[in-house]
């Protein structure tokens, strides 16, 4: 890690003060002795490298402060290459230090006698003046490592939220909208801009700060919305009460319409998928339920394999239901749809303090939360490079290791994973391991598309003819 470039325009700033004040040239080399900064004739050496057998590599090497009262003739100087070649009087270096490693030297120069006389008359104080500005440069770099933390987290906890499909509002404490997602922009017919910094009783009469004073705890109601039609909520209204934070609420809302569609999904999640569900009396859809019908039994590793829509997750469902382990949990990842910033939290959970915002006491992760059951990890192609390593781990030792965990964490289940790519090839152009590859296809199954069994398309357009008039109640009888 190259620090100085980090701060150089702050560091060329603190080398102009000393410069002007103590009347003698300042220069700062980094940790590759590469000069970033330079005053008087010394901003010339900008950019310029420093011999490694120079005092300044040595000062670096050794981490402590060196002074050099008279340049080619003192001890320290006679490994140096340049020596015959210097033009400084005198010098005093004294190493930036950041995390308990030099990172860079500061060298306070004397051209001329005078200079000389100035520096190494009141020698002590210089040095400890030179040790304070050091120590300030190093503080200078960790706000800024700080802030661009704080930046990132900030961006990722942006994406984070915007990737949830309900509304969310924060709210200042005198009831003025301070941030909006792109759900609640969406749900309002409004953009963020013109959300923030508007009353949110313009939005919900009926939370006017008044309203949001009496909020001691998490309250579910619906209310009204009166912009363009009137239109109603599921709203959910939090306060913030914490210490550290300003005080506000947090407003989440789905269209009440949202509901009939939320309990259809659950009740489709939670139901059992057998082999009987799977349609198709082909060849092809035979050959590959009884493939599966025959491995269900087992726990050997399965990988399913075929395009977007053949029904990778119904199979991978129906084999959970014909396995020894139904009584435990199902538990589906879709690696491609968790931002690859959370991806590792939400697969092999956390322990509390892993990273600003681990909520306390930790969390764990979904191999944990399949345990004694079925790990499903769809469109497993598209987990990143950084996170395969880890992943094997996990398939081989049966083991995870927690954000900030100490020890392992066993594991007891079956993984099953599904991808529409073709993970033999990518594993041989470097885009997926190949040991996690043979690992994770112990068992592999390939999933026809629709095209290579043809045969099955009436008793396809039979099927959904009658779902979808049960569900529209019309009296569908032929296409």
């Amino acid at each position: 890690m190259t620090v100085l470039p980090e701060v150089q325009g702050f560091a060329q700033a603190v080398a102009d003060a000393i410069a002007a004040v103590a009347g003698v040239e300042v220069a700062m080399v980094d940790e590759n002795l590469l000069t970033v900064v330079g005053s008087g004739k010394y901003a010339r050496h900008i950019g310029r490298t420093l011999e490694r057998s120079s005092v300044s590599a040595r000062a670096l090497a050794e981490g402590r402060t060196m002074v050099i009262e008279n340049p080619q003739y003192d001890d320290v100087c006679r490994q140096c290459t340049q020596k015959d070649k210097c033009t400084d009087i005198a010098d005093i270096i004294c190493p930036i230090m950041i995390e308990g490693r030099p990172a860079g030297c500061v060298i306070l120069v004397a051209c001329t006698d005078s200079q000389k006389e100035i520096l190494i008359g009141d020698m002590q104080r210089w040095i400890n003046f030179l040790e304070r500005m050091a120590d300030l440069i190093s503080r200078a770099f960790n706000e800024r490592q700080q802030t661009a933390r704080a930046e990132g987290l900030a961006r990722q906890l942006d994406v984070v939220i915007d990737s949830v499909n309900d509304g969310i509002l924060t709210i200042g404490d005198s009831g003025v909208i301070l941030h909006a997602n792109q759900s609640a922009a969406r749900l309002l017919k409004s953009t963020r801009d013109q959300l923030a910094s508007c009353p949110v009783s313009d939005i919900f009469p009926q939370l006017s700060s008044d309203t949001l004073g009496e909020v001691s705890s998490s309250e579910f109601e619906t209310y009204s919305c009166v912009r363009g039609n009137r239109e109603y909520w599921l709203t959910t209204v939090r306060p913030i009460a914490d210490d550290f934070c300003p005080r506000g609420h947090v407003i989440t809302f789905r269209g009440i319409e949202e509901i009939p569609r939320m309990v259809a999904n659950y009740i489709r999640s939670e139901r059992h998928s057998t082999f009987d569900d799977i349609l198709g009396s082909s060849a092809a859809m035979a050959s590959v339920k009884s493939i599966a019908a025959s491995i269900a039994e087992g726990d050997s590793t399965v990988l399913i394999q075929g395009e977007s829509g053949t029904g990778k997750e119904l199979l991978a469902r129906a084999i959970y239901h014909e396995s020894a382990r139904r009584q435990g949990p199902f538990v589906a990842v879709n690696c491609a749809a968790i931002p690859e910033s959370i991806l590792e939290s939400e697969l092999f959970g956390y322990e509390e303090g892993a990273f600003t915002g681990a909520k306390r006491g930790g969390k764990p992760g979904k191999f944990e939360l399949a345990n004694g059951g079925i790990l499903f990890l769809d469109e497993i192609g598209d987990m990143p490079l950084h996170l395969q390593g880890k992943l094997l781990r996990a398939v081989e030792e049966r083991v995870v290791d927690r954000l900030g965990g100490r020890k392992a964490v066993p594991i007891d289940i079956r993984i099953i994973s599904a991808t529409n790519k073709d993970l033999r090839k990518m594993s041989m152009r470097g885009g997926f391991r190949p040991d996690l590859f043979y690992r994770l296809a112990v068992i592999p199954i390939v999933i026809p598309p629709l095209r290579d069994h043809k045969e099955d398309i009436p008793e396809y357009v039979d099927h959904f003819v009658a779902k979808y008039a049960h569900d529209l109640r019309r009296n569908v009888t032929s296409v």
